[in-house]
């Protein structure tokens, strides 16, 4: 090799090192910025997120009446923006009757305060704060919304101002005059139906995760419309003056005229079980033995017993509630198969039967006491989904008890005789060997249907509009 190739080698080898370093470093100060500026923005979304609470706590003074105005400072917002939008967010809130026709107690705008960053949003909102980050939200610390005893009150915080991009942070909160028009007192107490509390916003998940921690009664979340509908119970005794009292239609699918029209009603409105159920599978998983502690007992004595999912009966029965009454709480399903049921002891000692799921028999499955008469006040069902609805016959069942199943299509499919009193949402009869009596000792009687032990079933609604502007410097 000649001199001169060599020493061209040594320049090429030179320049080459230099660029990987310098490549190198070029991508390290970049990948560094980029963290950097997360961490930056990271920092600067978790000091709003700490000022909009301090804000959320302030407004909330104001708007209730504590003080007039108030001071805030929601730190350093130069890597984001904020936004005041009168408009954003809406909340419905409504009383259900069913026949006696619905009531709406307020619909209106709700107003939102945000602060956009890189990677996170925080918002204050209807007096709480919120946030969305890859997408997804949830709640910081949680709006004006409280129970006491059998009452709620949500005193609704709307959100004003005149300034819809403000450059600064800092500003003062004022209490101006709310719309009477957007508030419509309810009548104290509620009788019946249900309280319908409707949140539509940016930022439903976070109120989705609010109303599940809060609410007593089924919260549903539609990511279509940004809304979160929470459903909560109002207690509502049902008589059974009936036999069977329905939801919807009675149809019959045989040969004969079907059942008498004094044993049914149609169209009949009907709270959830669901809250009642809750609570007998929380207190059951709680503090309740069992249930194979209850079924394979000879009696099964006063108490609670809990199944955690799906409970075939595989053999008699026996209840003594001589003692004290007995609550079974099944999450899933119960299936009797062709077994007995029977509470033997004389007296008025009640069984309860709490399923979260569907209730089936088949055979000679039978539900009673030992008595000659008819005690069907002794057995009660709050079941869920459906009582006796599948199945091409349930052969000889026979039944004493009262049910509260409004969301059952019940289908008598055998030689089903159901004495009692009965609730279901539609009911069809595929035979002519049914019966279906009427338990006249129920005429006096009437359950409460509410939130159950431990819940907090409405009785008054206090909703009311609280208007603060926000003026910022």
């Amino acid at each position: 090799m000649r001199v001169g190739e060599r020493g061209q080698s040594e320049v090429i080898g030179v320049v080459l090192l230099l660029g990987i370093t310098i490549a190198a470093v070029t991508a390290t100060v970049a990948m560094g910025s980029v963290a950097l500026g997360l961490i930056t923005d990271e920092a600067q979304s978790a000091s709003v997120e700490n000022g909009m609470s301090q804000l959320s706590s302030q407004s909330s003074l104001v708007a209730l009446g504590e003080t007039d105005a108030r001071r805030f400072d929601l730190g350093s917002v130069d890597g984001g923006q904020l936004r005041l939008d009168e408009d954003a967010g809406h909340v419905t809130v409504r009383v259900e009757n069913g026949t006696d026709g619905d009531t709406t107690v307020y619909d209106g705008p709700i107003g939102t305060l945000e602060y956009v960053g890189s990677d996170r949003t925080v918002a204050l909102q209807g007096g709480g704060v919120w946030t969305v980050s890859n997408g997804y939200g949830r709640m910081v610390s949680p709006p004006e919304y409280h129970y006491r005893g059998t009452t709620l009150t949500f005193p609704i915080v709307r959100l004003n101002g005149t300034e819809q991009t403000p450059q600064s942070g800092t500003g003062v909160v004022r209490r101006v005059p709310g719309d009477s028009d957007n508030v419509t007192e309810t009548a104290n107490p509620l009788e019946n139906g249900t309280v319908v509390v409707e949140v539509q916003s940016d930022y439903y998940e976070g109120w989705y995760e609010f109303f599940t921690q809060r609410a007593d009664g089924s919260v549903t979340k539609y990511d279509g419309n940004r809304t979160t509908v929470a459903r909560l119970v109002v207690p509502d005794d049902v008589a059974f003056d009936r036999a069977i009292s329905l939801g919807g239609e009675y149809t019959h699918n045989s040969g004969n005229n079907g059942l008498d029209e004094s044993l049914y009603e149609e169209d009949e409105v009907h709270p959830s079980p669901g809250p009642m159920i809750d609570s007998a599978l929380r207190e059951g998983a709680d503090s309740g033995e069992p249930l194979s502690n209850c079924f394979d007992a000879d009696p099964c004595t006063g108490g609670t017993y809990y199944a955690s999912g799906d409970v075939d009966v595989g053999q008699r029965v026996e209840f003594d509630t001589s003692g004290d009454d007995v609550t079974i709480a099944v999450d899933g399903d119960l299936d009797l198969g062709g077994n007995e049921l029977e509470i033997t002891n004389d007296g008025d000692g009640v069984v309860r039967y709490y399923v979260n799921g569907s209730v089936f028999a088949n055979g000679d499955a039978t539900v009673g006491t030992a008595s000659d008469a008819v005690e069907a006040q002794r057995n009660r069902f709050y079941v869920r989904d459906g009582f006796l609805e599948d199945g091409p016959g349930q052969g000889s069942v026979d039944v004493d008890a009262v049910v509260y199943a409004p969301n059952s299509d019940t289908n008598l499919a055998g030689s089903v005789t159901l004495r009692g009193g009965f609730i279901f949402d539609t009911l069809t009869t595929k035979s002519n060997a049914f019966t279906v009596e009427h338990d006249d000792t129920l005429d006096d009687i009437e359950i409460r249907i509410g939130g159950g032990s431990g819940r907090n079933s409405i009785t008054y609604l206090h909703v009311s509009e609280n208007v603060v502007e926000v003026d910022f410097d």
